[in-house]
């Protein structure tokens, strides 16, 4: 990945997946056909079902924010109650945690128990004293359905969460 520097504005990145959808094949060739049996996937054709399936796309970022000593903020955002001492009942408080292990920086994302993400250098400051860095906005995210005790997730674990930040080391990808 190509180094950032100061004042550089990561890029916005998507991804698609194009190709041939898992199928099976089946007797039936009408969706009236099927009385109550599951598919596992959709009638897609004549004799054709889509199967059931999941994608997960990763990606490595080496950040090195204007030098190596990088932090993983994790940044919680949270209701407080005003417990009538305003007009309005609540609002939202922001409370930030410095990940010091790796297991503090694997992240399982929840729609109900907001996060911003970000990577910053605490060394290096912006002209208003903030620490330099890059905040990252995971979209459109899943979880595997399966129990982890189920073969193809123990060899995906990686997908228990949605984010692993881990410190730099040679030998690793």
């Amino acid at each position: 990945m190509k180094r950032m520097t100061r004042g550089a504005r990561m890029p916005n990145l998507m991804v698609s997946l194009t190709g041939i959808v898992i199928v099976k094949g089946t007797s039936y060739v009408n969706r009236n056909q099927v009385n109550g049996e599951e598919l596992y996937g959709t009638l897609l054709s004549e004799n054709i079902i889509g199967v059931v399936h999941d994608h997960y796309v990763n990606f490595y970022l080496d950040m090195d924010i204007d030098g190596i000593d990088d932090s993983f903020v994790n940044v919680h955002l949270q209701r407080e109650y005003t417990n009538g001492k305003s007009p309005r009942k609540s609002y939202m408080k922001v409370n930030k945690e410095v990940a010091k292990t790796e297991k503090e920086a694997q992240i399982k994302l929840s729609l109900y128990n907001p996060s911003e993400f970000h990577v910053v250098n605490p060394n290096k400051k912006t002209k208003v004293g903030n620490p330099v860095g890059h905040k990252v906005v995971p979209a459109g995210t899943a979880a595997s359905l399966l129990d982890p005790e189920d073969p193809p997730q123990k060899r995906s674990a990686f997908t228990n969460n949605q984010f692993w930040v881990t410190q730099y080391n040679k030998s690793e990808q």
